[in-house]
């Protein structure tokens, strides 16, 4: 059955007055796209400047994606937009719902002009620039909940951003610059920005009324007033003590941070010299430790050192823009946060955050248990009394009761340490004992690459929260991370975990929660498999083995032969099941692969990880045959593995002259690792012929074992290279 594709409009400055939207005859202004384009259109600007002969405002309708292609494509010009709470405004464009715009410089340079209006949905705009506007480059209003990502905000009259009313959405890695107002936020808008710069503006960020934003490592410098301005009742949040804010204010003309509120403002983890603040600021402390620093003993037995944990890459997460709280917007545990606090499970605070990278202490994770798994009956059980539990203190009555129904116990000298933190690996044995769900064997925990440094008190407990599908790993799901204190988005997606394997709570699709070790297959599956390959067992096919392994471990997922072909589908689907990797780019919407294709998501998280790239015309082209240099080439990029000692390698192959320049570094990287299998002739590399899905299976497995995901086994097909 042939898929449906998502239309592309095609428009070109140049192109003729009855242009019909094609590529071969496109329209020649974005105003007559605009009126053939519905939901899921793609509408492609070629270079130039789009003002003369357009219809002002332009309403990019809801779902409708505008990209410029290439360098230097701008729109230019204003028109009076008839808006809900401010009348007519001058708008060069303006983004309904789920609307995108990438890769367009916009201008209204008329007086009080502004160039892009959002006031419903959900909108992106990426790696735009907005400049020259008569007032702000970007008005947010309403309810509106906008992703701003990479973008620039130059020479705005009077604002780069303004966002008012209750917007909220995500602003992250914009540059804000030589504007009046960089940020200017009112009312109760509440967003979170995160990662920009705000440099050499009259102002950095300006906010009044009731605004109540979530600033993370903003970098505001060189304004020529005030760095941070805050007005008002306006109360942002610039850091806690178990959440820092990481921004930076300096070298700002007046003041670097410059609160006339009403309120004392909190800031904890920010680079601020207090010689150049004015107004009531509290500097507190990080209360967040040092993992090593964790207590050693637990119900009684040691726990080892902990090894130091690995920095993970910041990785952009999975978006939920309709969250409650202002800093889960885009947050990986949006989906158990918002469904716990749904539910009346968790509560945010009073500014309308979550913090969710707050870490739990001990006493707050009794707390939480108590009002999840509330006790049914008076148990028989006697409490210890802890001798750093006063009569008065907030968390008593719950911390007893975790501990008469066994949910968490104190330490041999009497001490309970309610405002330790709570580390993960307490956090499963608290939850599987507590809920009497059994204990697991420690084959179980061969998911997990830090497995050995689970403490042995931990280890049934964990592989039965990894069997019943309990474990929330984030960002890498096969680290667990036991020794390293607990979060509250990691205490919430636990929880979470444990009532929907109770049935109390709908189960969630999430990337982040670790599928169970699969056993091996019996004989019988594995004659079977043959049988349906066309293999006997007598004569199976040369890379049935990784073919075999790849399928046990529910990786490859296909009704085809080793023999077959591999589309570009099916490559995308086998490498994120295999990988699970992690996104480096931003997305992009391939016009032939809607989201009805069997493999879209795949596809764009493939692309995202770059393991795969799309075309100049903006395809995928996902039922193409995959080449085998493809597949090398998407290994190296997408694992990101770097050359080493490649010189001379491909002297090893006698059609060596067939690999393309541009390939030669990593075809010689792949090599080296031993990524390359070549049948029946090894030294024949036949880099343009299509891959089949036994070559495909061999090389993924070769690099799930570099990643020491998987043993090695021999073939004397690999090409092994010289040392």
């Amino acid at each position: 059955m042939v898929q449906a594709t998502a239309p592309v409009i095609y428009v070109n400055r140049t192109g003729s007055a009855q242009g019909n939207g094609t590529r071969q005859s496109p329209f020649n202004t974005l105003t007559k796209a605009l009126r053939q384009a519905v939901t899921g259109t793609t509408i492609q600007l070629e270079p130039g400047t789009y003002g003369n002969g357009e219809s002002f405002p332009l309403i990019i309708g809801g779902g409708i994606t505008l990209v410029g292609v290439g360098d230097n494509v701008t729109i230019r010009g204003g028109g009076l937009l008839a808006t809900e709470d401010f009348g007519a405004q001058s708008v060069t464009l303006e983004l309904k719902d789920r609307a995108q715009l990438r890769n367009v410089t916009v201008t209204n340079p008329q007086s009080q002009g502004v160039g892009i209006w959002l006031e419903q949905g959900s909108a992106w705009l990426t790696r735009c620039e907005l400049k020259g506007c008569g007032r702000d480059g970007v008005f947010v209003t309403s309810s509106a909940l906008p992703v701003l990502l990479a973008n620039k905000f130059l020479q705005n009259q009077a604002s780069g951003l303004f966002m008012v009313r209750r917007a909220k959405g995500e602003i992250r890695e914009n540059r804000f610059e030589q504007t009046g107002y960089g940020i200017a936020i009112s009312d109760q808008a509440a967003p979170l920005l995160i990662n920009n710069q705000i440099v050499g503006n009259r102002a950095g960020i300006v906010l009044s009324r009731s605004a109540r934003p979530v600033l993370r490592q903003n970098r505001v410098q060189r304004n020529e007033t005030s760095g941070l301005w805050v007005q008002d009742t306006a109360q942002p949040d610039i850091g806690q003590s178990q959440d820092l804010g990481g921004n930076e204010f300096q070298e700002n003309g007046h003041w670097d941070v410059n609160n006339e509120s009403r309120q004392t403002l909190t800031s904890a983890g920010n680079y601020i010299n207090p010689n150049r603040t004015k107004g009531s600021i509290r500097h507190i402390a990080s209360q967040i430790p040092d993992p090593i620093a964790v207590p050693k003993m637990l119900l009684g037995r040691v726990q080892p050192e902990p090894a130091p944990p690995t920095p993970a890459e910041p990785v952009p997460p999975p978006l939920n823009l309709d969250s409650r709280f202002s800093d889960v917007i885009g947050h990986w545990a949006a989906p158990f946060i918002d469904a716990m606090a749904e539910a009346d499970f968790v509560k945010g605070f009073f500014d309308g955050s979550f913090r969710p990278n707050g870490l739990v202490t001990r006493a707050e994770f009794a707390a939480l248990i108590m009002a999840t798994f509330p006790a049914t009956n008076n148990d028989s059980r006697r409490f210890q009394p802890f001798k750093d539990v006063s009569s008065d203190f907030w968390a008593r009555s719950v911390i007893y009761q975790a501990q008469a129904t066994g949910f968490i116990a104190g330490f041999p000298d009497n001490t309970f340490r309610p405002n330790d933190p709570m580390t993960r690996a307490q956090a499963f044995v608290a939850l599987i004992n507590g809920l009497s769900l059994g204990e697991g064997m420690a084959s179980e925990l061969s998911v997990y690459r830090d497995r050995a440094q689970v403490p042995p008190y931990a280890v049934e407990e964990i592989a039965m929260a990894t069997r019943r599908g309990i474990a929330v790993n984030y960002p890498d799901v096969t680290e667990l991370r036991p020794m390293q204190p607990i979060t509250r988005a990691e205490t919430t997606a636990l929880v979470y975990q444990c009532l929907a394997h109770l049935g109390q709570m709908q189960p969630l699709t999430s990337p982040y929660i670790v599928k169970p070790a699969r056993t091996a297959v019996s004989n019988r599956g594995l004659a079977a498999s043959n049988a349906f390959s066309g293999h006997t067992a007598t004569t199976p096919h040369w890379a049935n083995e990784f073919w075999q392994h790849l399928m046990t471990q529910n990786l490859l997922k296909t009704s085809s032969t080793p023999e077959t072909p591999m589309t570009r589908a099916q490559f995308a689907s086998l490498v994120v099941t295999a990988f699970e990797p992690k996104s480096q780019r931003y997305p992009i919407a391939f016009r032939d692969v809607p989201a009805s294709h069997w493999a879209s998501k795949a596809i764009h998280m493939a692309y995202r990880a770059k393991f795969l790239s799309g075309f100049p015309d903006y395809t995928f082209a996902p039922e193409q045959s995959i080449l085998k240099i493809q597949v090398l080439l998407a290994l190296v990029s997408g694992l990101r593995l770097r050359p080493k000692k490649t010189a001379g390698v491909l002297n090893s192959y006698t059609d060596q002259n067939q690999v393309p320049r541009y390939a030669m570094g990593a075809i010689s990287t792949a090599t080296r690792l031993g990524l390359v299998f070549n049948y029946p002739q090894r030294n024949l590399l036949t880099p343009n012929r299509v891959a089949t899905c036994g070559e495909v299976a061999a090389m993924v497995y070769q690099g799930l074992v570099l990643l020491k995901r998987m043993p090695p086994v021999a073939s004397q097909y690999q090409v092994i290279s010289p040392k």
